[in-house]
């Protein structure tokens, strides 16, 4: 069973139907909210989780799987575009819990579905609070499930399939515990030293609400620059698809993978070579791509693994490509 907390409501069983996406998720960044924004579709699910307006995870359920990240922020825009219903519901939540639902949502699987008779829940009591987890606890049955939150090793909320609100005591996610055949999961929020990669900027969601919003079965034609007669289509593949991203947006996608992968004087470096290059617009030009990419690798050797000094090249160079 998929399940994720309600907090405090700011909106609450809003019809998808009479929801614009862009502007609704554009409110919620201003707004800076700390929480979970949620999709409820017929035969799927989306949540969207917010530090300060910060959006750091999404995930879409639907069919038993679940998608991530980007690839969630594609798949939600196409669910309500061709959703005939369903309903949109905001709710605050603390940052303790918040912190403890990006475990949920994108954690490490530390206990992946293993039966809770077999569990010593002292011992996982007490790693969890040595080892100052801040993650969720998931106990659950195939028609019931109940989560507990920790922050720093410490239980933070319990919330269960019944809740309106997070609850501070446990007496129903126990009597879920005592179910035959009840299992456990235990997802713990990986370490991100306080930086968290805004995925709003890594998607341009209202180009592609745009794009999803014109005829779904038609082929979008070129649009003609104004004072000019229309130019003949191209073949396909003839120039690489341009992106309305301006010089300030690249080098701020450039700087959060940095981040991402370094830390933070992984951006700050980011944010130095990108001034000795000319900004990240010129990271199009092959020759200045390698120079950047060169002495961010050379500044990063005392901040992080080889391993992920390449992942952040490789993601850095995956990004330029589809500017």
């Amino acid at each position: 069973m998929f399940l994720l907390p309600k907090g405090n409501p700011l909106a609450e069983n809003v019809p998808i139907a009479k929801l614009n996406l862009p502007d609704a998720l554009e409110k919620l960044k201003n707004g800076k909210l700390t929480g979970c924004a949620i999709f409820d579709f017929p035969a799927a699910y989306c949540a969207l989780v917010y530090d300060e307006g910060v959006l750091v995870n999404a995930i879409v359920h639907k069919d038993g799987t679940d998608v991530k990240d980007q690839q969630a922020l594609q798949a939600l825009v196409d669910l309500m575009i061709l959703a005939s219903s369903g309903t949109f519901s905001v709710y605050r939540l603390s940052k303790e819990i918040t912190l403890a639902v990006m475990g949920l949502v994108s954690g490490q699987a530390t206990i992946d579905s293993q039966e809770i008779k077999l569990i010593d829940f002292k011992a996982l009591l007490d790693r969890i609070k040595t080892e100052q987890m801040t993650a969720t606890l998931k106990i659950y049955t195939p028609e019931r499930a109940g989560l507990i939150f920790y922050h720093t090793g410490s239980t933070v909320g319990f919330f269960h399939d019944a809740s309106k609100n997070i609850e501070t005591a446990a007496g129903e996610v126990q009597q879920i515990a005592a179910l035959p055949g009840a299992r456990v999961d235990l997802r713990v929020m990986n370490s991100t030293d306080g930086f968290f990669l805004d995925l709003s900027g890594l998607v341009d969601i209202r180009s592609l609400w745009e794009a999803a919003s014109g005829n779904l079965f038609s082929t979008p034609a070129q649009p003609a620059v104004a004072g000019t007669a229309a130019v003949a289509e191209e073949p396909e593949g003839s120039k690489p698809a341009e992106t309305n991203l301006s010089a300030a947006d690249i080098d701020s996608i450039i700087m959060e993978l940095a981040g991402k992968h370094v830390g933070k004087l992984g951006r700050a470096l980011a944010e130095k070579e990108l001034m000795n290059i000319g900004g990240g617009s010129t990271l199009k030009i092959p020759e200045k791509l390698n120079e950047f990419l060169v002495s961010l690798e050379k500044g990063s050797k005392l901040l992080a693994s080889a391993n992920k000094i390449k992942e952040m090249k490789e993601a850095i160079t995956a990004q330029i490509a589809l500017v």
